[in-house]
């Protein structure tokens, strides 16, 4: 008989402790800027705007240097008609380069927004 109760009690917890949230497990390998950015660029092409600048946000949050989450955070705020924000963003990236190379992304990322603005 009181083994029976802890075999039922014993049920009852695995039910109860089945029932709760899913567990997220972070696979570290995905929680890197350069992830985010290339997933906000993905979201953007898809036309989820919102999804992209969470992306681009936390690729900011993980690396605030990283220039290429400012350019691509800059351009989704465009897509959403915020060309202030969006050319503060760049204008942050612009200040924060510190190569060629991140001197022409910034270059390319002020010319998408143009596009944009000119679009609307």
């Amino acid at each position: 008989m009181v083994k029976l109760k802890w075999m039922m009690v014993s049920l009852i917890l695995v039910v109860i402790a089945g029932c709760g949230p899913d567990t997220i497990f972070v696979r570290p390998g995905l929680d890197t800027p350069a992830q985010h950015v290339s997933n906000g660029y993905q979201l953007l092409e898809r036309g989820k705007v919102d999804d992209a600048c969470r992306e681009f946000i936390r690729a900011r949050e993980l690396d605030p240097k990283f220039i290429r989450a400012y350019i691509g955070l800059g351009i989704a705020l465009g897509h959403k008609g915020d060309f202030g924000a969006g050319m503060q963003t760049m204008e942050q990236a612009r200040q924060m380069a510190g190569s060629d190379s991140d001197l022409e992304a910034v270059k390319k990322g002020y010319a998408q927004l143009k596009v944009l603005r000119g679009a609307r």
